[in-house]
Parts: C-alpha cells; sequence; structure tokens
C-alpha cells in the first residue's frame, strides 16, 4: 500500500494536506528563509569546536583578546586569530582596539541568544552586552 502511494520521481501521489494548505506552508517557508539562513550560518559557525569554545567565551566574557583566548584555549594566537576572522568575515564579531591590544566581541544580539538556548544558559547572561550596542 505504501508503494501505490509513491510515483517514478520518488514524490507521494496523495497527499493529507489540500492544495491551499500546500501552498500556504510553500509560502511560510518562504516567507522565513531569511531565518533560517541565517540559523544555518550560525550552525556554520559554532560547528567548529575551537570557534564554538570561541563564541561561548565572547558570549559569557562580553569582549576578550587574541593573546587571552589562545591562553585560556591553549591554542597558539594564529590559531585564535584564523577562527576569529571566519567570524568576523560571516560578521559575528566586531573589534575595538584599545592602545595596542584588539578586542573581540559578539555583535549579533540573535546569534547571541541562539548561542545560549544551545547551551541551556540563555536567562543567565543578562550581563552580556552586544558590541556597539548603547
Amino acid at each position: 500500500m505504501q508503494q501505490e502511494l509513491i510515483n517514478d520521481d520518488g514524490l507521494c501521489r496523495a497527499s493529507i494536506r489540500t492544495e491551499e494548505e500546500i501552498a500556504a506552508i510553500r509560502a511560510e517557508l518562504a516567507e522565513e528563509a531569511p531565518k533560517l539562513h541565517a540559523t544555518l550560518r550560525w550552525l556554520e559557525a559554532a560547528k567548529d569546536p575551537t570557534r564554538f569554545k570561541i563564541v561561548h567565551l565572547l558570549r559569557r566574557h562580553e569582549r576578550l583578546c587574541v593573546c587571552d583566548l589562545a591562553n585560556v584555549l591553549g591554542i597558539t594566537s594564529s590559531a585564535v586569530s584564523q577562527h576569529l576572522r571566519k567570524l568576523k568575515d560571516m560578521d559575528l564579531v566586531s573589534t575595538a582596539r584599545v592602545k595596542q591590544t584588539i578586542f573581540y566581541a559578539l555583535r549579533d544580539p540573535d546569534f547571541i541568544a541562539f548561542l545560549g538556548r544551545l547551551s541551556g544558559d540563555e536567562g543567565d547572561l543578562d550581563r552580556v552586552v552586544v558590541a556597539g550596542a548603547a
């Protein structure tokens, strides 16, 4: 019986939903496309274990420099810089220079909230300030 519902293209011949419902669901998906794209970008940013640790640390400590991140993570500052470059290219971190030191901070409040949901501590970090926010 299950085979009878599948056509030669592997698609369902029959649907529980009406054509109008399917059209509405498609429209909903199209409307949510920017949000889905952002989520995929965030997952891409966080998929590397070291990069995930970096964004976690930046979320919890507002802003950190390359040397501090390297010391905490036990990796070279060059490796940290490469990860931060990727995050900056994705427009997820910002920089601020204080004398000779460049500090990095998360810049997207939606990304910060997303990280909180992933970590299960979204309500614990009311003190986090988004870079550039007043």
